[in-house]
């Protein structure tokens, strides 16, 4: 069956958008968006732990886990394309406690040109703050480890997915 011009152009598009959502989709769980909050697992390693793929990067850093911040950002506040975010309170030990004044936040965004546009706006949100960009993903670590948290988990990323990952 012959397709004409138009025909091509709209079956090209579609598996364009198939591709791009299949990349956002492996994005999203790269981030740990939607990973398994199971709280039983008594490892704090990376093997055989339930921990999220964001969880276990942090833990690869050299960083714990005290506790994960539920956060409400406006898409306007971030950007267009901003899809998520998770935040983790975090140290390198957290001694039981549940808080910390060291946060790492990983935001979620739908392309590059969003990305671009989001670590902007999160550089104005987070103006002490260390912001890191890779991919569709903004990692914004704050608090008075921000610094060497973020050398951190930037090696620790880049090791774990040999995605480089730069400072904004």
């Amino acid at each position: 069956m012959k397709r004409s011009g138009a025909q091509d152009e709209i079956v090209r598009m579609a598996r364009l958008t198939w591709c791009s959502l299949a990349l956002a989709m492996s994005l999203i769980g790269l981030a740990g968006c939607g990973g398994d909050d199971d709280d039983d697992s008594s490892s704090g390693g990376s093997s055989g732990s339930s921990a999220s793929p964001a969880e276990t990067i942090l833990t690869d850093a050299g960083l714990e886990v005290c506790s994960e911040q539920a956060e409400q950002i406006a898409q306007s506040t971030v950007g267009a394309g901003f899809q998520a975010v998770r935040s983790f309170a975090v140290a390198k030990d957290c001694a039981g406690s549940e808080t910390s004044p060291n946060m790492i936040r990983v935001f979620q965004f739908s392309s590059r040109e969003s990305v671009d546009a989001g670590a902007a706006a999160l550089e104005k949100k987070y103006p002490r703050g260390v912001v890191l960009t890779s991919g569709a993903l903004v990692i914004v670590a704050t608090g008075p480890d921000s610094t060497s948290n973020a050398d951190a988990v930037s090696k620790a990323y880049e090791d774990s997915t040999g995605e480089p990952v730069q400072t904004v």
